[in-house]
């Protein structure tokens, strides 16, 4: 019975997010609030503190907003991604090619097209190329572990990044 129920978990799951993408921002923004605090005080001023606060929690919105509509799906051995824009990608296991974790390089950072640090896996197609990327930053370990599990156990063929297995 045990096993069973492993199989119809492993056959469809998404990847939970994690909070690191999100925490930099909030505690950034408290150490300029702090310093504004202490320099509003001095001048009794409060005109800047009042204008930032709300800025600040518009953007933050914005990110977390962003962050939360870039999914990742493993549903009966395909791989879905759904970005920031709602576009899906999706890849069979049968059609990856190779599954490289990989660091973003100036350019691609600049940009902020795709995650720094992210697995990423490709398929390709007689139309080209996809790939899907699965940030290492917005998921949870485990779960990218599950998912590199679940295609290396369909794929046993494919090389999987050194400590993802």
């Amino acid at each position: 019975m045990q096993q069973n129920n492993s199989n119809r978990i492993s056959n469809s799951f998404a990847l939970r997010r994690s909070v690191a993408p999100y925490v930099g921002l909030p505690v950034i923004f408290t150490c300029v609030l702090i310093g504004m605090v202490a320099v509003a005080i001095k001048i009794n001023d409060w005109s800047g503190i009042e204008t930032i606060v709300p800025i600040f929690l518009v953007f933050f919105g914005a990110v977390v907003f962003m962050g939360a509509r870039y999914r990742i799906f493993w549903k009966d051995g395909e791989i879905v991604q759904k970005a920031v824009a709602g576009n899906l990608t999706k890849i069979k296991t049968d059609e990856i090619t190779d599954v490289i974790q990989e660091t973003s390089d100036v350019q691609t950072l600049v940009t902020f097209s795709r995650p720094m640090r992210r697995i990423v896996i490709y398929a390709r197609h007689a139309d080209g190329g996809k790939f899907i990327d699965v940030s290492l930053k917005h998921f949870v370990a485990d779960d990218i572990r599950k998912l590199m599990s679940a295609i290396h156990d369909r794929r046993p063929d494919l090389q999987i990044p050194k400590g993802w297995l």
